[in-house]
């Protein structure tokens, strides 16, 4: 119950959660889905003793009532053959009792007219500006063969020209849209439409829906188009056809699933063909999208101390009242030709990025199963790999365009983060086209430079690459005033709302602020974004598009000399002046070095008062470890590996200190390890739960010393098995190398290597590793960064901490207070670990005839 309820208490200042169980609270009360179905220590708890009710009874009585093997659908996937999988089957779940029960159905629906025509407006957590319109339809399991959401969902979720977000954009009414099947259940099923606002959509809010409903207006009017369906099952059938494989525990839960709703011909395919053209199911659905049959929800801020209402279970405040017969009556009438639409809103053009050629290309003459150089100069470095695992007609592009421009201060770093936000709304009109055809691209600003991914079928990844590249080179000379401040705006929510972020983010970022040299805080971003200009950003574009140095990895479907044209295109069209060696260098984290035998701790107040999870952050850093020491990292594996179960087994399932229980090992810049231990808690304070972290390490030293050889050995080879896994698709693969080439190492076979050492690896040499570095001793060369993030009720004693330790000695060495204010200057008085020396590539080369 403890566990139930801080999950829940996690969720409590989710605006997600809190506006889900407000549209089931508004639900009709005789319909089950207008419980409470998080649970919390009120409902499992308080309540049912008040009541004199015995939980643990009901629990069960609720288990012999449901609980039944004809109602139950069973997948077991592995390696042995069909007969023993059988005799496993039979061995393991034969105990299972029929009770011949019929699956529960719910008839009835959770909204009728009293319930509907309703405008809500919501007080939110979160700096949001969000307007959602939800309409129930007819249940649609049955429908699965044409899947009529599927395509009312692609035309009104659209971002390409013609599209109900382009137009909210042209206004400078919205910045995202988003449009789809919300709930389907066995019985009914909801139709959503989620809109990112700006404040003049905000404030223009019943335009905005007037003008969702003309396109709604214009599709009804139309009626069905062939074309639209063929083109959406065509790109479903592909996707099908060349499903990549997950991970098995996914894989199974995902098919029992499907053996719930599909007959035994379509578990595999139901979820993803459209089998058949049913144009009435269309039309049914779409003449559920009614302002009668709304539920229109409007977000913001903006509705602080007006609200009339509180929701029970998560004290949302909220207003609902009649949407009116005015805006019913503009709605209805709503037409793509009216005045301020001028016919701005049309079918979306066809989309010429899906793929028809899927040749599976060989290679025969490639040497090795790894990445090598195509090409390696001044200006460029091009890693290949065809795809000889697979066999898929896919294809992976990531390129860094490496460069010191993006993290040289705060304000360089934002105007990084913002040139990417507006490159990715000047592409939008041809990647949502892609994406639509199973292509995907990413954009991400980092210290190092700034990341342009593309991955799909390879018939159209270098298509799709030029034009992105296009859109870099174009950007300075297409960027208008309007585009610029919405972003602005945009972008400076997201740092508004990092304050309303889990603490166990806070806690992370804390750390790496702590950690990082050049690692900027929230409040110097913040600051730097108000002052920066669209000339500004204009400058920089100019910048990063003359000097970088560009790093290639090119994977999958495509030939040696195919790779060499797209990144000789890609160089051709940017022409990069050479960075300077010094430059590059400058590209790399520098990282804090902890001094030994010290205790750091970092505490602050967590950011959202409203917030009643605490956490603590523990990191143990080790040293840097290059990837070249193999050892010390087959170690560390094996020593987390050991750490983890017992830690989440004592903290989180005994104890219950909180729902959030992990231990895992940090990287920070390109090889300086650490352990790290977080938990995250509603109920302790984290100066209780640092000393619960610490008495657990000096209880697992005795667990590792009494640790017998078969149970180490055990683990042994659950680490090697794990390091061995096999890559399940090519994208797992191309992260792997990805991740290689990025941290400079360029050991492509780490994997494999390390492995072998885990299998070397004595009891008494972990001892060892655990001795010099997690232990608090003497002789230890421990380093220890404590982030503790207090909620408002336990700040009393984070103050009570600071006071009693601002430079405390003890035995072990001395424990110090890192103030909230002060990480700058404590930064400045550290020394920095050495970067790691450069690798010479020059062996890796190839040239394939």
């Amino acid at each position: 119950m403890q566990a139930v309820d801080s999950e829940h208490c996690k969720n409590l200042q989710s605006d997600f959660w809190r506006l889900f169980q407000l549209y089931k609270s508004l639900a009709k009360s005789s319909h089950p889905f207008s419980k409470f179905g998080s649970g919390n220590i009120q409902t499992l708890k308080d309540e049912p003793v008040a009541k004199g009710v015995d939980i643990r009874s009901e629990l069960l009585t609720f288990y012999k009532t449901y609980y039944s093997a004809n109602i139950m659908k069973l997948v077991v996937l592995g390696k042995q053959s069909i007969d023993e999988l059988k005799l496993m089957v039979d061995m393991y779940f034969k105990g299972i009792p029929n009770q011949n029960l019929s699956v529960p159905h719910f008839p009835g629906e959770p909204y009728g007219k009293a319930e509907l025509a309703k405008r809500l407006s919501v007080m939110p957590v979160s700096e949001v500006r969000t307007l959602e319109m939800h309409f129930p339809i007819r249940e649609i399991e049955t429908l699965y063969q044409s899947k009529p959401t599927r395509y009312i969902s692609h035309l009104v979720g659209h971002e390409g020209f013609g599209s109900i977000l382009q137009l909210l954009k042209d206004l400078g009414y919205a910045n995202e849209l988003s449009a789809g099947e919300m709930r389907s259940c066995s019985d009914w099923s909801s139709f959503g439409i989620s809109i990112d606002l700006t404040d003049e959509g905000l404030e223009s809010v019943e335009d905005v829906v007037v003008i969702v409903f003309a396109y709604l207006n214009m599709l009804k009017r139309s009626g069905p188009q062939r074309w639209i369906h063929d083109e959406t099952s065509t790109v479903a059938s592909c996707s099908f056809r060349f499903l990549s494989k997950r991970s098995p525990i996914n894989y199974t839960c995902a098919l029992a699933s499907n053996m719930q709703l599909y007959p035994p011909c379509h578990i595999l395919s139901g979820p993803y063909k459209i089998y058949q053209y049913n144009p009435q199911a269309i039309v049914e659905c779409l003449e559920c999208l009614t302002p009668q049959n709304m539920l229109l929800t409007v977000m913001s801020k903006k509705f602080e101390g007006e609200t009339k209402n509180k929701e029970p279970w998560y004290s949302t405040e909220y207003t609902m009242e009649d949407i009116g017969d005015d805006l019913i009556k503009r709605c209805e009438e709503a037409s793509v030709e009216d005045k301020f639409i001028a016919n701005r809103l049309h079918f979306p053009e066809q989309n010429d990025m899906i793929a028809t050629d899927f040749t599976l290309k060989s290679v025969p003459n490639f040497p090795k199963d790894e990445p090598r150089l195509l090409l390696d100069n001044s200006s460029a470095r091009l890693w290949y790999k065809p795809d000889n695992v697979f066999d898929m007609p896919k294809l992976n592009v990531i390129c860094l365009l490496q460069t010191p421009f993006t993290n040289e201060s705060p304000k360089s770093f934002v105007s990084s983060f913002l040139w990417v936000s507006i490159l990715q709304e000047q592409c939008t009109s041809f990647t949502y086209l892609a994406s639509m055809a199973s292509l995907h691209c990413s954009f991400v600003s980092s210290k190092n430079g700034i990341e342009v991914s593309v991955s799909g079928y390879n018939h159209k990844v270098e298509i799709l690459m030029q034009r992105i590249v296009n859109a870099m080179i174009d950007l300075p000379t297409k960027l208008t005033n309007e585009v610029f401040e919405r972003i602005k705006d945009k972008v400076s929510k997201q740092y508004q709302n990092i304050s309303f972020l889990q603490p166990y983010q806070h806690a992370i970022y804390g750390a790496d602020i702590c950690l990082e040299d050049m690692k900027w805080s929230i409040s110097e971003k913040k600051q730097a974004l108000k002052d920066i200009s669209m000339e500004d950003i204009i400058y920089f574009s100019k910048c990063l598009m003359k000097q970088f140095f560009l790093e290639m990895l090119i994977h999958g479907n495509v030939s040696p000399d195919e790779a060499k044209k797209i990144s000789s295109t890609i160089l051709e069209m940017l022409k990069p002046s050479t960075l300077h060696p010094s430059s590059k260098s400058s590209c790399s984290t520098r990282v804090i070095r902890l001094n030994s035998g010290n205790d750091y701790i970092h505490s602050f107040e967590e950011f959202n008062k409203e917030n009643t999870n605490s956490c603590i952050l523990n990191i143990y850093q080790i040293k840097p470890i290059p990837h070249s020491d193999l050892i010390d990292n087959a170690t560390l594996s094996l020593l987390h590996h050991l750490i983890k179960e017992p830690f989440f087994d004592e903290l989180r399932t005994k104890d219950q200190l909180g729902y959030l229980v992990h231990t895992s090992i940090k990287t920070n810049g390109d090889n300086v390890k650490s352990l790290l231990c977080l938990i995250q808690s509603d109920a302790y304070d984290p100066i209780y739960m640092d000393e619960r972290i610490e008495a657990f390490l000096e209880g697992f030293r005795n667990r590792l010393v009494d640790m017998g050889k078969e149970e180490f050995q055990d683990n042994v080879e659950a680490v090697v098995a794990s390091l061995l896994e096999k890559n399940k698709n090519i994208g797992e693969e191309s992260s792997k190398y990805w991740s290689v080439i990025n941290n400079k190492s360029y050991i492509f076979e780490k994997y494999q290597t390390i492995a072998s050492h885990v299998s070397n690896l004595t009891p008494q040499a972990v001892l060892r590793f655990f001795d010099k570095y997690i232990a608090r001793s003497e002789e230890s060369h421990r380093k220890k960064l404590s982030v503790q993030v207090f909620a408002t009720k336990f700040v009393e004693k984070m103050n009570e901490q600071e006071e009693k330790m601002s430079q405390v000695t003890n035995g072990d060495g001395e424990m110090k207070i890192i103030p909230e204010g002060d990480v700058v200057e404590f930064k400045r008085t550290m020394s920095l670990y050495p970067l790691p020396p450069e690798v010479n590539v020059e062996g890796m080369r190839i040239e394939i005839e």
